[in-house]
């Protein structure tokens, strides 16, 4: 299945997504990070609020494919970073595999994500994670295996520096919106879901199953904003969105959250 075909899987969550996206700013610059296709935000609608929207992401080809299906107007506040690695471990995880990092291997690779990332044009006025982590995540984990000693180390260090990112590209008073799918039909039962259901209640009883993906879990990134001193100085108090589901990938149903902070004036 093509990236055109997707764009009808994604209408679900593209529309959830993009009102968030249109209701966590009043306009200015928009940056989206982990942007790929673009199969899960109306550019069309976004362009509409915002006066530049900065598309960043490890694919190249798939950010300008997505710029080119936009219409003139829109390409005109299109800007293309990219390729850009997110974690700073993607072209390392093959030698990990290999010989398991130390510490400092995995800090020096974060440290270098960060300082690539601090060459895009920012502060941004909303600064937003399009569903990423898990994805960086699980290229980790499929590169060296759930046995591999430092896959958890990894994965914690992934989380803070995506959420440095994330933060630090916000410009002061801004808005920083982690959206971030929790779980997934194959390690929860979310077709016994009913429409009637709380969503928060059921956020609540994945996380107490511990049915979560280990990147996602609400808790450690709470918790990793709070005890951080550096990400506390720059965040406020985290406020958790109405979540939502949608049929997507290998036809599986998806719970998202999203996590809005507002960067400190």
């Amino acid at each position: 299945m093509g990236a055109a075909d997707d764009w009808d899987l994604y209408a679900g969550h593209r529309a959830r997504f993009t009102d968030l996206l249109m209701n966590s700013a009043t306009g200015g610059r928009l940056c989206l990070l982990g942007a790929g296709h673009c199969n899960d935000v109306d550019l069309d609608l976004l362009a509409t609020r915002y006066s530049a929207i900065h598309l960043v992401d490890i694919d190249r080809a798939a950010l300008l494919a997505a710029v080119s299906r936009q219409r003139p107007e829109v390409q005109a506040l299109l800007h293309v970073h990219a390729p850009l690695d997110l974690s700073g471990f993607e072209h390392r995880l093959k030698k990990w595999k290999r010989a398991a990092p130390t510490a400092l291997d995995i800090a020096a690779a974060s440290s270098a994500a960060i300082a690539s990332l601090g060459s895009l044009p920012g502060p941004f006025d909303l600064v937003a994670s399009a569903c990423v982590l898990t994805q960086m995540s699980f290229s980790a984990r499929d590169a060296l295996g759930d046995a591999h000693r430092m896959l958890g180390p990894l994965r914690i260090a992934l989380v803070k520096t995506h959420l440095a990112t994330l933060i630090g590209l916000t410009a002061r008073g801004g808005t920083a919106l982690l959206a971030s799918d929790l779980t997934s039909s194959s390690s929860f039962p979310l077709a016994d879901v009913r429409p009637e259901q709380n969503l928060f209640d059921v956020m609540g009883d994945i996380v107490e199953k511990e049915a979560f993906y280990h990147a996602a879990n609400p808790n450690l990134i709470e918790e990793i904003v709070q005890t951080d001193p550096v990400l506390h100085s720059m965040a406020g108090d985290s406020e958790l969105l109405e979540p939502w589901l949608w049929t997507g990938a290998f036809n599986r149903t998806y719970f998202v959250y999203a996590l809005r902070f507002r960067r400190r004036a």
